[in-house]
């Protein structure tokens, strides 16, 4: 079906819903004082990896706020064998992107009977509708432009404040007063598990793709890092970590290193398995990416890379004295539209810095490089 006619029918679907419907939206003027007694919570975290990480300081605060209620998750097919078995979700209904299987997701929605609707971080235009017509009387999402926002049960006004904390407000909207800002995982990957064959080495994880070309480091960068560190730390041994479409990023990084011994992970681990390699590290160097937020919610250090996004909306929130943040800046550029940015300020990050933020980490003294490629 095409997009617009489907849009079209769901605006329909959705006014008449609304008019004929006996579950009414509740309005909220002020947060509520008090836990209401909510029997099923519906909480929609159905974009990518990093976004979906960190919802989960908002669940298990809803967990310690609602004890006895059921909470399900609506949540992306990909991140979906990431979270299963997370103690303080109780259901997982999977969301296959865009108008795919539309009625039938909403179908599973409405059998979770949900009270409240909480859309931590959710695509539109769909999400809104599905709350809606979930038969969700409380629905909450963080500042939105949706043409359905209308349908809200209060619309949020930014706030320069970290992306978990807008998270939490809308636990602390509906009640919730047991909060944490911490990011969780299944208990399965408290303790190493499925090791990853790594020899027992100094092991120093590259993050070098992204979701935006903007967000990344150069990987001529990484290939001068790479060999700097051989040099420092003879005993270094480097994985580059990331997906199938990354492989030709770490072949060129790779190629252009040489003297560093660097083994190629991309696409090699499932979402399910990668925690157990990102484990194995004793730091991550990472782009603005999920894998850099699975590490800060495993508890490996990081030294997290930021240009024209903002680390003080997303980057490390917990643990911040075994992560450091290299920030470089162009004027407004962390203001124009995606498609219209660059990594030039990924550029300014240079590689001696980067280095002397690694050996510090490590607990190395900094020697000078013998072949600085800065």
């Amino acid at each position: 079906m095409l997009k617009p006619i489907h849009n079209l029918i769901v605006r329909l679907v959705v006014g008449i819903y609304v008019r004929i419907s006996k579950n009414k939206i509740r309005r909220l003027t002020e947060p509520c004082t008090t836990p209401p007694a909510l029997r099923s919570i519906l909480a929609f975290s159905t974009t990518a990896l990093g976004d979906t990480l960190l919802s989960t300081p908002a669940l298990v605060s809803l967990r310690q706020s609602f004890p006895d209620a059921r909470i399900t998750l609506f949540v992306g097919k990909k991140i979906a064998p990431l979270l299963e078995g997370l103690e303080c979700i109780d259901d997982l209904v999977i969301y296959h992107g865009g108008h795919k299987k539309f009625w039938s997701t909403l179908k599973q929605l409405r059998r979770t009977k949900p009270d409240a609707a909480l859309l931590l971080h959710s695509n539109g235009p769909q999400d809104i509708p599905l709350a809606v017509l979930s038969g969700a009387t409380i629905i909450l999402k963080p500042p939105t432009k949706s043409e359905y926002r209308h349908y809200l049960s209060w619309q949020f006004s930014p706030k320069q404040q970290h992306v978990i904390e807008e998270r939490l407000d809308l636990v602390r909207w509906l009640g919730g007063n047991r909060l944490t800002s911490r990011m969780h995982l299944p208990a399965r990957y408290a303790a190493p598990q499925k090791a990853a064959s790594l020899e027992p080495q100094t092991v120093v994880g590259f993050q070098v793709g992204a979701a935006n070309t903007f967000k990344m480091w150069p990987a001529e960068n990484f290939a001068a890092l790479a060999d700097q560190l051989a040099d420092s730390v003879p005993d270094i041994n480097i994985v580059i970590t990331g997906s199938n479409t990354e492989q030709a990023i770490a072949q060129k990084i790779i190629q252009t290193s040489q003297r560093a011994k660097i083994r190629n992970a991309c696409g090699g681990y499932a979402i399910a398995d990668l925690p157990f390699l990102i484990r194995q590290f004793n730091l991550l160097v990472s782009n603005d990416t999920g894998t850099m937020h699975l590490a800060i919610a495993l508890g490996i250090p990081t030294i997290c890379l930021f240009g024209q996004t903002s680390p003080q909306l997303i980057g490390p929130y917990q643990d911040r004295e075994i992560h450091r943040v290299i920030h470089k800046q162009l004027g407004s550029g962390t203001y124009l539209p995606k498609k219209k940015r660059t990594n030039s300020a990924m550029q300014l990050i240079s590689v001696a810095e980067v280095h002397a933020g690694v050996m510090e980490m490590l607990g190395r003294p900094v020697q000078p490089a013998s072949n600085p490629r800065a």
